[in-house]
């Protein structure tokens, strides 16, 4: 699923600086589609169609250079999966191997994420990270994300912004998608919010 050294050349390798009409390199992080038995709603299955038409409108306005995002289901797949249709390089950071992130944070909830996560590594620069387990993991992905962008963005001349797509209201101290939000501002990157309620 990752792309080999000796693979031929593809949109995903060429240099942000020759990308035309491109905008900002967006790092993209959110909410997974709720559990069939949440009790909490935070992005319910039916409100799928409607996040993901939010998303094409923005990234039709925004014209990124590249996207970088994680690829858990929900949030993540449909930002990959709606930049790729636009021929947007994508580069996604998993916090463990492909089949093993896909068994734990793609095909666990309810929706064909499996075809879709499949899909996106195929066409997409994937780099697995090597990170503690659990929580602290977490983290250090939304910590290596938005370096990730901020190199790209560097290395094309190009700024960075973050999209989070979230119910807008954080879990608590736990809360990823919080962190990330929070990250992205310490770091002085302007963040677009998309509500998935």
């Amino acid at each position: 699923m990752t792309r080999a050294p000796t693979d031929e050349p593809t949109l995903v390798n060429t240099p942000l600086s020759s990308l035309p009409n491109r905008g900002a390199v967006l790092v993209s992080a959110g909410r997974r589609v709720d559990a069939a038995d949440a009790s909490v709603p935070r992005f319910p299955q039916k409100n799928v169609s409607r996040v993901q038409s939010q998303i094409e409108n923005f990234l039709d306005q925004q014209k990124p250079a590249a996207i970088v995002s994680s690829a858990a289901c929900g949030a993540d797949l449909l930002v990959l999966e709606s930049g790729l249709g636009d021929d947007v390089p994508c580069h996604i950071l998993l916090p463990s191997s492909p089949d093993e992130f896909r068994r734990s944070s793609v095909a666990d909830r309810p929706g064909d994420w499996g075809t879709i996560y499949d899909a996106v590594l195929k066409d997409s620069e994937v780099e697995v990270l090597t990170l503690p387990s659990g929580d602290e993991g977490y983290l250090e992905v939304n910590r290596k994300l938005l370096d990730k962008a901020q190199v790209l963005a560097a290395a094309g001349n190009a700024p960075v912004s973050a999209l989070v797509i979230w119910n807008m209201e954080s879990r608590g101290v736990d809360d990823v998608t919080a962190h990330f939000l929070n990250e992205a501002r310490r770091r002085n990157i302007p963040v677009t919010e998309i509500s998935t309620l």
